[in-house]
C-alpha cells in the first residue's frame, strides 16, 4: 500500500500485547519506530511521530495534536499478567512503604496510584525506581512482568492490576488508544487505519502461533501465548470507552502530589 512520498512515522511498542498489531505489517511509506510506551508522549508533542498506540494517560494530552485512529487501542477485562503489583504485605497495608516503578509506563503506574489510594485508601512514603535497594513492593509491565510466570520469591502477594480495576469498577481497562496527528492527510489517515485493520484481524486469525513461537525466551508455551494475546480487546467498544472516561476521572482526582509527578 503506497502511502505518499513523506514517510509516516509510527511508534511501536515492543511488547508481546502489541505483536497482533505490528506482526508482518507491511505498509509502504511507514517507519516503524521501536520504544517504550513511556517515550511516545515526548515525541508525539513535538510532533515527531505521526502515529502510535498511545499509552493511555499520555493520550489525554495529546487530543489537541492526535485523534483516535479506527477506534482501536489495547484493552482487557479481566487478568492481564503483564501489569503485576508485587509486594511484602497485601496491598491495603502499604502505606509508608517504598514501592518500585518501572520507568517504562505511563499509564500502569497511574493505575497503581489510582487503586491504591482510592480503592485501598493508603499511600506509600515514596515510589523508586525498580533497581534501589529496600523495596517492599514493585510494579512490572509487559514482558517483564510476564516472564516472572506470577511468582517473586520474597513477594507473596501478587496483585494483577487490570482485575483488580474490574473487581472495583465492573470496567474493562484501557492500557492504550491509536492515535494519529490531526494534520496527517485525511487519505493517509483512512490507509493507516485500514491496514493496521487488515493486519490486526489477519494475525489474529491466523498467525499467533508464529507469534508465540518468536517468543520462545519467554518461557511461555505457544498455548499459553495464544491464550494471553486472545484475552485482549484490540479495537475498543463502547464499554472500553466508558471504561476511559470513568479512569480519567479516578486520575484526575488523584492527590495534587500525585498528579503533579512527571508521567512516565
Amino acid at each position: 500500500m503506497r502511502f505518499m512520498s513523506t514517510i509516516v512515522r509510527i511508534g511501536q511498542i515492543p511488547y508481546l500485547n502489541c505483536e497482533p498489531f505490528f506482526h508482518g505489517l507491511a505498509l509502504d511509506g511507514i517507519e516503524l519506530c521501536p520504544m517504550p510506551p513511556s517515550s511516545m508522549g515526548p515525541l508525539a508533542q513535538a510532533e515527531e511521530l505521526d502515529a502510535a498506540p498511545f499509552s493511555l494517560v499520555q493520550s489525554f494530552g495529546l487530543r489537541d495534536k492526535y485523534e483516535s485512529l479506527g477506534d482501536m487501542g489495547i484493552s482487557v477485562k479481566g487478568p492481564v499478567r503483564s501489569i503485576l503489583f508485587y509486594s511484602r504485605v497485601p496491598m491495603g497495608e502499604i502505606s509508608g512503604a517504598v514501592v518500585g516503578v518501572t520507568q517504562e509506563s505511563a499509564t500502569a503506574v497511574q493505575l497503581m496510584k489510582v487503586l491504591l489510594e482510592q480503592r485501598y485508601e493508603v499511600r506509600p512514603r515514596k515510589y523508586v525506581g525498580l533497581e534501589s535497594p529496600g523495596l517492599s513492593a514493585f510494579l512490572l509491565i509487559g514482558d517483564e512482568a510476564l516472564v516472572t510466570h506470577d511468582s517473586v520469591e520474597g513477594f507473596p502477594y501478587r496483585y494483577d492490576l487490570a482485575d483488580e480495576w474490574l473487581k472495583w469498577k465492573g470496567l474493562p481497562f484501557v492500557f492504550a488508544a491509536w492515535m494519529v496527528r490531526r494534520t496527517l492527510d485525511s487519505g493517509v489517515k483512512r490507509m493507516l487505519a485500514d491496514g493496521l485493520r487488515k493486519n490486526l484481524a489477519e494475525n489474529m486469525k491466523n498467525n499467533l502461533k508464529v507469534i508465540a513461537d518468536r517468543r520462545e525466551h519467554m518461557g511461555m508455551t505457544s498455548t499459553e501465548v495464544i491464550d494471553y494475546l486472545e484475552a485482549f480487546r484490540y479495537v475498543l467498544s463502547e464499554e472500553d470507552w466508558q471504561a476511559i472516561e470513568e479512569f480519567e476521572g479516578a486520575w484526575r482526582s488523584l492527590s495534587p502530589t500525585k498528579t503533579k509527578e512527571t508521567i512516565i
